[in-house]
């Protein structure tokens, strides 16, 4: 059967699929405003049961203070010894007054809340019919390419501008395919980097402890100092060890991504550090910690410059991948319209002042 042939036998249900998306084309869009509106309803949700627990609590507040006058006998008594009945019974009233008034600001709160919660109700009900219109638009749509695709694909030589457009098509999604892989894999290495970034801060503080304590051993701080300064130091050891593992992943991710630089860590010796302990060993290792929390800290800068570059890589990337996206979705939206051209072109009835010609 010639590729006219189809266009013509398929032409109802071309027709049929159009009306159907066009019927339909409004829910994605309201989709979004819907969804906006939910999260507005909860937010204002959230607020009003953080103000009903509050008042809750007034009310409670309230509630005890009023009894404590209104059902103490003993106080009671005691204003009317010393002749101040009045003065309690206005107390009483005060109390009593506040509580009504706490009650019934509670009471306002919680009414507030049950029409928020009534209305995001009925808006998730209106969010799920417009899933329900969008989901069927999607599946109409997914009909039409189907039965675009079995008429078109592949070389149509009948229809050289639809081969064009299928083309720039196939282009279209190779690059949207292409910008994607590449913003995964630097959205990945930031992630990696920013890992690496704490781990390295990690090691900072390690070595800030460890220098600490080293100060301390060199005045005499004895063998509690010395062992405290070597868990610092192995802390750092371990930090930076992670440092390395991430920036090693990330370099799997992104090649061009440079390495940094050593960081020796001074584990000392227990001969030297506890047993010979002595100044001058102290002052050599206060030394050595020094000079590796030096290395560490322009490591850090380092770092944090490589962060910094990757995430406007990243940004790029994401801008590249979107206009890809848009690019791809002009060629589709291309490539369908000019299959509904020609369906429209060569399925339509010749006029009758045509065909008696």
């Amino acid at each position: 059967m010639s590729t006219q042939e189809l266009l013509v036998q398929a032409a109802s249900k071309n027709a049929e699929l159009l009306q159907g998306l066009n019927d339909t084309a409004y829910a994605s869009s309201a989709i979004q405003q819907s969804q906006a509106h939910l999260s507005d309803l909860d937010r204002e949700i959230k607020d009003c049961d953080a103000q009903v627990r509050s008042l809750e609590s007034k009310t409670k507040t309230e509630l005890a203070d009023h009894k404590k006058y209104a059902e103490s006998t003993a106080r009671r008594f005691m204003h009317r010894a010393v002749g101040k009945k009045e003065k309690f019974t206005e107390k009483v009233s005060k109390e009593e007054r506040e509580y009504v008034e706490a009650l019934a600001e509670e009471n306002q709160a919680k009414s507030r809340r049950g029409e928020w919660v009534k209305n995001r109700d009925e808006a998730r009900k209106h969010h799920a019919e417009l899933e329900g219109i969008n989901s069927t638009h999607r599946r109409l749509q997914a009909e039409l390419d189907a039965l675009y695709d079995s008429i078109f694909a592949g070389p149509t030589p009948e229809f050289p501008d639809e081969d064009q457009k299928e083309r720039a098509l196939r282009q279209a999604s190779d690059a949207l395919n292409d910008a994607k892989r590449r913003h995964e894999a630097e959205a990945q290495a930031v992630k990696c980097l920013h890992d690496a970034d704490r781990f390295m801060n990690e090691a900072l503080r390690a070595f800030d402890d460890a220098r600490n304590y080293s100060r301390v051993d060199m005045f005499g701080g004895g063998t509690l100092t010395d062992i405290m300064e070597r868990r610092a130091l192995s802390r750092a050891q371990s930090a930076t060890d992670k440092v390395r593992m991430l920036v090693a992943q990330t370099q799997r991710l992104v090649p061009d991504i440079q390495g940094l630089g050593n960081i020796e860590i001074p584990h000392g010796h227990i001969m030297s550090d506890i047993i010979f302990d002595n100044i001058f060993t102290d002052m050599a290792q206060h030394d050595r910690i020094k000079n590796s929390q030096a290395q560490a800290q322009r490591e850090a800068r380092n770092l944090k410059d490589l962060l910094g570059r990757a995430q406007q890589r990243s940004e790029h990337l994401l801008q590249e991948a979107n206009a890809a996206l848009a690019r791809l979705e002009t060629s589709r939206e291309e490539l369908q319209q000019i299959r509904q051209d020609t369906f429209e072109r060569v399925a339509r009835p010749p006029r009758y002042d045509q065909a008696v010609a």
